[in-house]
């Protein structure tokens, strides 16, 4: 019955807030109603859309919702489940739906632009270069974060007895003494890549209904799941190639890499939209499902024999390191994330009909990650026996050599939580979390590496304006135009799938012409394929070098970051528009402070010789350096402020 008190407190905790907070959010920062929203101003039937609250909604919550509020709340569970649930929650309401909400809210009154472009209006160009670099280092590590986590889990495996199988079975590939649970979300994910081009056709090239289009897309879930349930794909654990050992995670990485690498730069209906859309009815059906089973569970009194305790701080701290910062850093998505503020100024701000619907959006949009986490966190407290929750997730703790891996430890929770639910097998339950989780991996993957295609692009375009190759147009792979009517495609991050341009970088009126060997550099900076290559490559650099503990906690740190500086920059446009300012201003330097300290401590880790990652340590540094050029500009534009209201 623990989890469903749980449950039934945090939902209710989160609607107060919503129905009370969030209002008392909306006067303060002068929220009008009757005021034309970009969408409704700029109404071209391409970017800018009018578009129903509620459609708006499901759109901008598949974007912020994926992998993240499950993998977070997987890892940092160690410290306890009571100080990851009240870190949810809390967070979720003061700061997460906070940071949501100003995003959404100051993109949609500055006309709908980016969190970088209403930085430069504020603060100026070498501002917007450094935000765009921090952004590229921070959707980098992302990319690092979700390929390694992909990696893991396709080539997941586990001995008989965990899954309760006979050793005789036939549904799962076997390796040894052990079965490969990855292999038929391997099979799954290669079938509704193959498929998704058809998918993409249907909808935008033949306009087929989208309500026909979601029947065929369950339908691709659905044989995709079988089609693995006959034929696992599953690599051998090492492999000898061109002289060179590789293990099984490494050959998924370079697949997957060589993925997104061509689907970066094909049109995005081919591969990015039309995945997404598949994908996102595996996000809806599985929410259903796992909250369903808690409900079930919980009813029927479940009790888990060897459960996680309410409060481990001591084991935490030797997993992870201190329970501050690392706590408030690991579980980012569901509590706070900076990436919201990409997808609220990317998509969503464009498509409003009101300045309320911003707060409907984007606070209740965060609520329901929030809830989502909660989900996650209570499978895990019915589900994870403490031992093989250790063994899967943080090994070292039981002085076993391996590598972390969060995915499979959700997957046997969401196992347990099943059989104890409906008594169905532990297998079936757990390769149905493995299917979801793995859906979402990936498709966050494509759709970050080509946000950081743009984001490089844009770089060359801000540092190289001045010459000829740079001030003609840029040729783009996808198409110039959308039909009439149809809001330009999102990936299911909610990033805009077509390059986004802004008035950042005017073209000059007499550009520099350009000959020779600087000629053809600068026409290969603007060539798409070579722009996506160095987003793998950096991507590659990151996976290779990091572990998933490693990689998690710096992305995360870079996200919450992130989050910081969106607070701040709002905190800064709310005084320009002599409004409070505490409710953004105190979560932003709460904020600062914890990911400072985590940077700190990140830095002394990453360069200790038992420890040392030297591309990660890099990061960490460039991340430091823009952080405090960031804070400085900021705070000169806030005492340039009061010193023009005291003139």
């Amino acid at each position: 019955m623990t989890v469903l008190y749980v449950m039934v407190t945090a939902a209710a905790v989160l609607l107060l807030a919503g129905r009370f907070y969030s209002r008392w959010l909306a006067r303060s920062v002068g929220e009008d109603p009757t005021r034309p929203t970009p969408a409704v101003e700029k109404n071209d039937g391409r970017d800018y859309v009018p578009t129903p609250t509620t459609v708006v909604f499901a759109h901008h919550f598949a974007s912020i919702a994926g992998a993240g509020p499950i993998i977070g709340p997987v890892i940092a569970i160690i410290y306890g489940w009571m100080p990851a649930l009240l870190w949810v929650v809390i967070g979720g309401v003061l700061i997460g739906a906070v940071h949501d909400y100003l995003a959404t809210y100051m993109a949609t009154c500055e006309g709908g632009h980016s969190i970088a472009t209403i930085a430069r209006r504020m603060m100026g160009k070498d501002v917007f270069v450094a935000l765009t670099i921090f952004l590229i280092v921070m959707l980098a590590l992302v990319c690092a974060t979700f390929l390694n986590l992909s990696a893991g889990a396709l080539t997941s495996m586990l001995p008989f007895d965990r899954l309760e199988l006979p050793k005789d079975q036939t549904l799962f590939r076997v390796q040894g003494d052990k079965v490969v649970i990855g292999g038929i979300a391997s099979m799954s994910v290669i079938v509704i890549t193959a498929v998704a081009p058809l998918l993409g056709w249907l909808y935008i090239k033949r306009k087929v209904a989208v309500w026909k289009c979601s029947v065929l897309a369950i339908a691709i879930c659905a044989v995709s799941i079988t089609i693995g349930l006959f034929r696992p794909v599953a690599f051998p654990a090492e492999t000898r190639i061109l002289g060179a050992t590789v293990t099984g995670q490494q050959i998924w990485m370079f697949i997957l890499s060589a993925y997104v690498l061509i689907a970066a730069g094909v049109p995005v209906w081919i591969f990015l939209q039309s995945r997404d859309f598949i994908n996102v009815h595996i996000l809806y059906v599985g929410m259903a499902g796992l909250f369903v089973t808690l409900l079930v569970a919980g009813g029927r009194g479940a009790a888990n024999a060897d459960p996680l305790p309410p409060f481990n701080l001591a084991q935490g701290t030797r997993a992870l390191g201190a329970f501050w910062p690392m706590l408030f850093i690991l579980i980012a998505c569901g509590a706070v994330s900076g990436f919201h503020s990409l997808c609220a100024g990317g998509t969503t701000c464009k498509q409003l009909t009101s300045e309320g619907a911003a707060r409907r959006v984007g606070y209740f949009g965060m609520l329901l990650e929030s809830f989502l986490a909660v989900c996650v966190i209570a499978v895990l407290m019915v589900g994870a026996a403490r031992g093989g929750y250790i063994s899967d997730v943080h090994p070292k703790l039981a002085g076993i050599a391996s590598s972390s891996n969060p995915m499979l430890g959700f997957a046997m929770a969401v196992g347990n939580t099943a059989k104890a639910a409906f008594n169905v097998p532990v297998a079936a339950g757990a390769l149905a979390g493995m299917v979801l989780l793995e859906g979402f991996l990936v498709t966050t993957l494509d759709t970050a590496i080509r946000l950081t295609r743009y984001l490089i692009e844009e770089i060359w375009r801000t540092f190289f304006a001045n010459f000829d190759i740079f001030a003609a147009p840029v040729a783009q792979a996808e198409p110039a135009k959308w039909a009439a009517g149809q809001p330009t495609p999102v990936g299911a991050d909610g990033i805009p799938v077509a390059p986004v341009t802004s008035d950042a970088v005017p073209a000059p009126a007499f550009p520099t012409a350009t000959t020779g060997l600087s000629r053809a550099v600068l026409r290969v900076l603007r060539q798409y394929w070579f722009n996506s290559a160095l987003a793998v490559a950096l991507t590659l650099a990151f996976a290779l070098t990091g572990g998933v503990n490693a990689l998690w906690g710096t992305f995360a740190t870079s996200n919450q970051l992130l989050a910081a500086m969106v607070l701040a920059l709002a905190a800064l446009w709310l005084l320009k528009r002599r409004r409070r300012v505490w409710f953004a201003l105190v979560p932003a330097l709460a904020m600062l402070v914890t990911t400072g300290a985590s940077l700190c401590l990140m830095l002394r880790t990453f360069a200790a010789p038992a420890t040392r990652k030297i591309t990660l340590l890099v990061a960490d540094i460039v991340i430091i350096a823009i952080t405090l050029y960031l804070l400085v500009a900021g705070a000169r534009a806030a005492v340039g402020h009061f010193r023009t209201r005291k003139g």
